[in-house]
């Protein structure tokens, strides 16, 4: 295994203020160069912003501004935003950069020295707020939903249907290029269907890199953009530097500009000879409350609004634990509180306090030594040593979510070994002191091994603790490789006992995350816009939504929740499990053998930690509680509905 990590958020377009949807994907990084960092790797960790384009240009006259203007004051709101949150960052970069520019163009300089570059034209559909080129003279964006533009100009392009077969022996060489694998899959089978080549220069708009030795043209946003991981990092400025870090170890985006770097980044590498990065990991989507993040919905949560609501160790905890990398989850106040309330404030700081509680008690608050260990002792030892196991095992492979949950069955592990052994009892005889410090020392020890592990997650959390357990270090600087039992020293005086999770309020921050966001870099103020009606669609978008008749199986609560159930279902050919919010409508129990609609063809996404393979369809009644469709006729199980 490599010992430098490079490792890389996308390049955040400042057109907007950041949302949540960008504090997710840096947090997973800021978690990853934390444990990777505590695995003995050299990280570097980069961010930036990407400040080109029609759309920067178009949103900066609105403005009344110049584009530069704009972005110097966008990017800062993103540079600000990750240092209040704590999220540190070794390179960044700005595409506005003029080393930035310098990689650009002697990029494109080798790419056409190779012959992958020619002079044409481009006729076509534009979206302006992807910045993307849009296929089939669609007047509708598939993936935004928003009006494109027809284009017709010179333009360069870039020999993409040259590399089809090269990236095809690429990824079937490297089978875990791209994670999670159907991520891998859907862009395998896109390249397969055939490649074309790619326009990669403007000349309608002028806020951009020119290409050298014909200014009139502006580099493609994309083909702009993506080298920001290369100049990052000093290429062809920094040569030690760049050799060093590149290729990346891995880099992160959401899905939906996974096409942009699973085919087009690579390609564009190749055709300069370099190295594609090593691995990419494309994230799913966070829907709020249930419904999709969007301005005209005014349910958008700034990061601002997010950092100043609620605590950081309680937002890093539900993003990693509510879902798995890959998948699309759902940020609701309820599951939020629920995860900080239930599982930091009730299982982690519960256990903290009760144990260190009883060391200040019965010990004059100094770690107690061990006398002989017994069955009870050495299990919570070996449980201790194959919680770090595992715990690495699953962090190694992404899946984060697990990792957490191999922590807490330790928690669940120590209080139980607690419960069983009765300090508070032993604290009574004289005789059993020895007992009472071995006790206590093994279950200080558990907590400490907990900290170590969950520092990368827990930050603030797990520093608190581990300066009440009366250590020097914080957790952090710890290694997980020589990670093991025993670590904690006899005698040592604990520090100043304090809770650690406060239990949240769910008003409190409902109130403080609902509404419409304003976006503080704008200098006028707007008028609100018009309500618009709902947008319609055509035959065709509506025949891909698979909905079929389902019979519920079995229907049970989900922990913690009053409103998810988990539901098992008989769609025809196969059983599903879905995970419905129809807890306050009905009992689980009434919902056996019911009919209902189920959209089959959804994305899998975790609810409060539950995987989900499709949608039961229900209506939102009047007191907003939803209501199961129904069949006033007979129908079979596994019918289409059309």
């Amino acid at each position: 295994m490599s010992k430098v990590k490079y490792l890389t958020t996308p390049l955040y377009y400042v057109n907007d203020v950041p949302h949540v949807g960008h504090v997710y994907t840096t947090v997973i990084g800021d978690i990853l160069a934390r444990y990777w960092r505590m695995r003995g790797h050299d990280v570097c960790y980069l961010t930036g912003t990407d400040e080109h384009g029609l759309k920067i240009e178009r949103a900066a006259k609105a403005r009344g501004v110049t584009p530069m203007a704009m972005t110097d004051l966008n990017s800062k709101v993103f540079a600000e935003i990750w240092e209040g949150m704590s999220l540190h960052f070794d390179a960044t970069i700005r595409t506005t950069d003029p080393k930035h520019t310098r990689t650009v163009q002697e990029v494109f300089h080798r790419i056409k020295e190779n012959g992958f570059i020619y002079l044409g034209e481009y006729s076509g559909q534009y979206c302006v707020r992807d910045e993307a080129y849009v296929a089939n003279d669609l007047e509708v964006c598939p993936e935004c939903g928003g009006a494109t533009e027809f284009i017709k100009e010179e333009s360069y392009f870039f020999r993409l249907s040259a590399f089809q077969d090269r990236l095809l022996a690429f990824y079937k060489e490297h089978p875990d290029f791209i994670i999670p694998k159907t991520r891998m899959n859907e862009v395998v089978s896109f390249v397969m269907t055939g490649l074309k080549d790619i326009s990669i220069s403007r000349t309608s708009f002028s806020w951009g890199i020119p290409v050298p030795g014909d200014e009139k043209h502006i580099f493609y946003v994309w083909f702009d953009a993506l080298f920001g991981y290369l100049s990052g990092i000093g290429f062809g400025s920094e040569d030690t530097v760049f050799n060093k870090n590149w290729p990346a170890a891995l880099q992160l985006m959401g899905k939906d500009i996974l096409r942009f770097h699973g085919v087009f980044w690579p390609a564009f590498l190749m055709a300069a000879d370099l190295e594609p990065p090593n691995q990419l990991l494309a994230h799913g989507w966070w829907t709020i409350e249930g419904r999709k993040m969007s301005k005209s919905l005014g349910n958008v949560i700034t990061a601002e609004r997010l950092h100043n609501t609620v605590p950081s160790d309680a937002f890093r905890y539900f993003f990693i634990r509510e879902i798995s990398l890959g998948a699309d989850g759902n940020f609701s106040v309820e599951s939020l509180i629920n995860r900080s309330n239930n599982d930091l404030a009730n299982d982690l700081g519960n256990l903290s306090s009760r144990i260190l509680k009883m060391i200040q008690n019965y010990f004059q608050g100094e770690i107690p030594a061990t006398a002989g260990l017994e069955r009870p002792d050495k299990e919570l030892m070996s449980f201790s040593k194959e919680t770090i196991s595992l715990f690495l095992e699953n962090f190694d492979k992404f899946q984060l979510n697990q990792a957490l949950e191999n922590t807490w069955e330790l928690i669940s592990i120590t209080n139980k070994y607690i419960v069983a052994n009765e300090p508070w009892k032993l604290s009574k005889d004289p005789l059993s002191r020895d007992r009472l410090g071995t006790v206590l020392y093994n279950s200080a020890e558990a907590l400490r091994i907990l900290c170590v592990l969950l520092s990368p997650v827990l930050c603030e959390g797990t520093g608190k603790i581990f300066r009440q357990l009366g250590e020097e270090d914080s957790p952090a600087k710890g290694s997980m490789n020589t990670l093991g039992w025993g670590g904690l020293r006899p005698g040592t005086t604990l520090r100043k006992l304090e809770t650690v999770y406060p239990r949240l309020e769910y008003k409190k921050i409902a109130k403080a995350l609902e509404g419409n966001t304003s976006d503080p870099t704008h200098s006028k103020t707007e008028p609100s816009p018009k309500k618009k009606s709902s947008p319609r669609i055509d035959i065709a978008d509506f025949s891909r939504i698979e909905m079929r008749v389902g019979r519920i199986l079995e229907a049970n609560r989900i922990k913690k929740s009053d409103k998810l159930l988990r539901i098992q279902v008989d769609i025809g050919k196969e059983k599903r499990q879905v995970v419905a919010g129809l807890g306050k409508t009905y009992n689980p129990e009434d919902l056996i053998g019911r009919l209902v609609a189920v959209v089959v063809n959804l994305e899998p996404a975790t609810l409060m930690g539950v995987e989900s393979n499709g949608m039961i369809v229900a209506a939102d009644n009047v007191n907003e509680k939803p209501v199961l469709t129904t069949f006033a006729e007979p129908v079979e199980v596994g019918a289409r509905l059309r």
